[in-house]
């Protein structure tokens, strides 16, 4: 999936702008991925993104939902939503994560790395739940920070980070029945396995997405394919609950 015309919106870091033509973002393939795993509990559901962000999870979600409705309190990246990824059976609204003024009437919510920059994740969660059928369903991902880094990095947008058994225990106290599963990458590469643990690894983060080293980069060390894992989860790059609204 990418997106063939220019993009409209200033790429701060808050947001994920997909990648033009020839441009390579591996941030975007992991949230994309993330999108897909989601999609297969999504056929013929009315479906809820809760910070659909640039639309392009809505779109996919879309092949297969009945509906689907995308919120975000933006309203530059929604109309960024409607002119890039618009579909018959999407909706989007601007609306605040923290305060859905939206009825009981969702099969499916999913959020991907939204609920690390909300103020009250507690809040978060309850919301989504109070919109979702019960015993429907209910998708949260996050990055899957040790506790030593969180919020090393700085990152503005930002209210919290969290490790696996964080964000494991987030998720018992708002459900009783959950599974919480990794993003790992798909296929062991030992040239990346080695490049990761040498201090220069992370620059490669400054790359522009044209760069041709970060196009080298995800040929040789294999960067932009995923697997789910359910095994050794508290070291998967990002992590997923997977709710039952009962």
């Amino acid at each position: 999936m990418q997106v063939t015309s220019t993009p409209q919106l200033i790429d701060t870091g808050e947001r994920m702008i997909p990648p033009a033509k020839n441009e390579v973002s591996f941030v975007f393939a992991r949230l994309r991925f993330a999108y897909e795993f989601a999609a297969q509990y999504a056929k013929q559901r009315f479906v809820l993104d809760v910070g659909c962000g640039t639309g392009y999870g809505c779109k996919l979600l879309a092949e297969t939902a009945a509906f689907v409705c995308g919120i975000d309190y933006d309203d530059q990246a929604l109309r960024y939503c409607r002119r890039h990824f618009a579909a018959k059976n999407i909706a989007h609204a601007q609306m605040n994560a923290a305060a859905l003024g939206l009825h009981r009437a969702f099969d499916l919510a999913v959020s991907f790395q939204v609920i690390e920059h909300v103020t009250d994740a507690h809040q978060f969660v309850e919301q989504i739940k109070r919109v979702v059928k019960p015993e429907g369903k209910i998708i949260i991902g996050t990055l899957n920070v040790p506790r030593e880094k969180q919020m090393e990095h700085g990152n503005p947008f930002h209210q919290s980070e969290m490790d696996y058994a964080q964000f494991s225990g987030l998720m018992r106290a708002h459900f009783s029945e959950f599974e919480v599963v990794g993003v790992a990458y798909a296929h062991r590469n030992r040239t990346r396995r080695f490049l990761q643990r040498l201090p220069f690894y992370g620059w490669g983060r400054r790359l522009k997405r044209a760069s041709f080293i970060k196009k080298t980069a995800d040929r040789v060390l294999d960067l932009s394919k995923f697997q789910i894992t359910r095994e050794r989860v508290e070291n998967a790059m990002d992590i997923i609950a997977i709710c039952e609204n009962a």
